[in-house]
């Protein structure tokens, strides 16, 4: 008689543990599967882009037409490989814009008095030099980083505006101009130089240890204390490497016009955190990937060019990226929501 009611009793919570168990499975799969999902989604609103515009501007899909596009957001992209791992890793910097002209002219400054390759290396330098700094700011002070790169921005504009004097840096040595000019194959370096740096940074944080310690610090920060991970070491490495590819794009872009404007990067910060968000970076940090990035960068580029290219109000781009990032931040804030209400309901389950 006790028998049966023994084994029933040990069943059940054998039952209960083995469906908590698939649940489980079928959430780690949900959460496997999510970012492929986005970057499908972006791909499709990409080729769905340029069929309308193919359709309503044949001539829009010409190969040089798109080398064009490209070229425009390359150096965008190129800040949003940067950006993307600070997010990733719980940070933010507003200044990007502000440096990359700070970067620019700078080295065409200098490209006239010590040459064209020592000041290529001084500006990239000078970039990496300025996002260490607000990363120790941001440790030290222990303020968001927010309102340390925001201070940042209006440092850094205000000292380009004040070595420059508000005047464009021209006659720039032709050997200054080389880099940013070259096509191989056909095509402008700075978008072979976005390719090949969005490449390396896919590889290093899907598949080395310092990616998986900036995807472990954006999610919980505590956690990799407690675990032995450098912090310290991590946060200032990730702004160091954000100022740095900052700085090839800066110094890029003055090579690429033989000349820097102060007004280079003005609004850069809306486009290269919109991509970075739209992209699927979590703005709590803790997770995102650089090939959904790289997609949301080529989105926003051919929405911004087609608008021009309908004969729009260009002053519309500014709405959509606005909308875009409100909307990609809202997703991902639900999706957060709906995975804790799942993982509190799994826990509830298994309680009982």
């Amino acid at each position: 008689m006790n028998a049966n009611p023994g084994a029933n009793s040990n069943a059940a919570p054998a039952v209960d543990a083995s469906l908590a168990s698939d649940a489980a499975s079928r959430f780690n799969w949900r959460d496997a599967m999510r970012p492929h999902v986005r970057n499908l989604g972006l791909a499709a609103a990409l080729l769905i882009a340029l069929g309308v515009l193919g359709s309503l501007r044949p001539q829009y899909l010409s190969r040089d037409n798109l080398i064009v596009v490209a070229m425009q957001m390359s150096f965008v992209g190129i800040a949003a490989i940067g950006t993307a791992y600070l997010v990733i890793s719980g940070g933010i910097d507003l200044s990007i814009g502000s440096l990359f002209a700070l970067v620019g002219v700078t080295s065409a400054m200098l490209a006239r008095t010590i040459g064209p390759v020592p000041a290529m290396i001084a500006g990239v330098a000078l970039g990496g030099a300025v996002g260490w700094i607000n990363g120790v700011l941001t440790w030290r002070i222990k303020l968001s980083p927010l309102i340390i790169t925001l201070g940042s921005m209006s440092i850094i504009r205000g000292a380009v505006l004040l070595l420059t004097g508000g005047y464009s840096v021209r006659a720039v040595p032709k050997e200054f101009a080389t880099l940013g000019q070259l096509r191989p194959l056909g095509v402008p370096s700075p978008i072979w130089l976005l390719l090949l740096l969005a490449v390396v940074a896919h590889l290093v944080l899907s598949r080395t240890t310092i990616g998986r310690y900036t995807l472990a610090l954006g999610g919980n920060r505590a956690a990799c204390e407690a675990v032995g991970i450098r912090v310290r070491r991590v946060t200032l490495g990730v702004f160091l490497a954000n100022g740095l590819i900052v700085g090839i794009a800066g110094v890029l872009a003055a090579s690429r016009f033989g000349s820097a404007s102060p007004a280079f990067g003005e609004g850069m910060e809306l486009d290269v955190i919109t991509a970075v968000i739209l992209g699927g970076v979590a703005f709590t940090g803790g997770e995102g990937n650089i090939p959904g990035v790289m997609l949301a960068v080529a989105l926003l580029g051919v929405i911004n060019s087609g608008i021009v290219a309908l004969g729009i109000n260009p002053e519309y781009a500014e709405v959509v990226k606005g909308a875009a990032l409100i909307g990609a931040v809202a997703i991902d804030q639900f999706s957060h929501e709906a995975r804790e209400r799942f993982r509190k309901k799994l826990a509830m389950r298994e309680r009982t």
